[in-house]
């Protein structure tokens, strides 16, 4: 595995100018976020409808196909956290979506099958909920929201938020600690 100053020099030989990044830089990315997946999944709370190496595979071919702008490499694997973030979000409404129907006409109530998707109705809703909150505090304040998404979907710590971000530790805490207080209301709400 490269070390932390081999995988920055990775990641800005791709940004200055190659077409593709390397294998070897393709390849730590993948290790890494699908250590940051298994990690997220042990914690619980994600659909069991799919892997977390089927999570990593979309996103890293959302965020190795796009168009990303980062500073570092911490802000490179905060986004490739928040990619994880939106293809957990995508799926969900993508199910959620096929319980209403998905477009297909109305199937006599005997022919539906209850346990086809089991325990992820629960889950989709939460994920959901929890992406209509945070676009609700986007709107009151883009700075809090910023870093609730990197601390909870990007697993950063504080001082890693504060980079990503520019921002003063003590700046990132006090939004942390608003981000939660007003995700509370509107979840509670």
């Amino acid at each position: 595995m490269p070390s932390s100053n081999d995988l920055t020099g990775l990641l800005l030989a791709w940004r200055q100018g190659q077409s593709s990044p390397s294998p070897a830089l393709e390849q730590e990315i993948y290790a890494s976020l699908k250590r940051m997946a298994y990690s997220r999944w042990r914690q619980g709370g994600q659909p069991q409808t799919f892997s977390p190496s089927e999570l990593v595979q979309e996103a890293a071919v959302r965020l190795l196909n796009g168009s990303v702008d980062w500073s570092s490499r911490v802000h490179f694997f905060a986004l490739a956290a928040l990619q994880m973030r939106a293809v957990l979000i995508d799926r969900a409404r993508a199910r959620s979506a096929e319980k209403r129907g998905g477009g297909a006409s109305p199937s006599p109530l005997a022919e539906v099958d209850a346990d086809a998707l089991p325990g992820t109705a629960g889950i989709d809703e939460q994920l959901l909920d929890l992406d209509r909150a945070l676009c609700k505090l986007a709107q009151e304040d883009a700075r809090a929201a910023r870093v609730v998404e990197l601390t909870y979907f990007g697993g950063l710590q504080t001082p890693d938020v504060a980079l990503v971000l520019g921002l003063s530790r003590r700046t990132v805490e006090k939004s942390l600690a608003y981000g939660r207080a007003v995700l509370h209301q509107h979840l509670a709400g």
